[in-house]
């Protein structure tokens, strides 16, 4: 679980954060491959990093994370590989 106030602190570390009722959308953009290994010919895909969840009290619910290519296909993210972020996210 996240507390709801540091969804604003998501916002300003550069994440996209919508709030439609009591349903959370957190989204962020990954740096290409190649970017990411200082290696142009690895490829220049991006990503998108989305974790979805509920608004419960002060806090919000994970539901679902996953990474979704620029074609659409979706690769689901188990909820407990988010642990360690959810820990430094807390830390803020």
């Amino acid at each position: 679980m996240l507390p709801l106030d540091k969804l604003e602190m998501l916002r300003q570390g550069g994440y996209q954060v919508a709030v439609r009722g009591r349903e959370v959308e957190i989204e962020f953009a990954t740096p290409t491959l190649g970017d990411a290994a200082s290696d142009p010919e690895l490829g220049g895909e991006r990503r998108r990093f989305v974790v979805k969840g509920v608004v419960e009290g002060d806090v919000v619910r994970l539901t679902e994370a996953y990474v979704e290519d620029q074609t659409g296909v979706r690769d689901r993210v188990n909820l407990r590989d988010l642990e360690l972020w959810i820990d430094y996210i807390n830390s803020l």
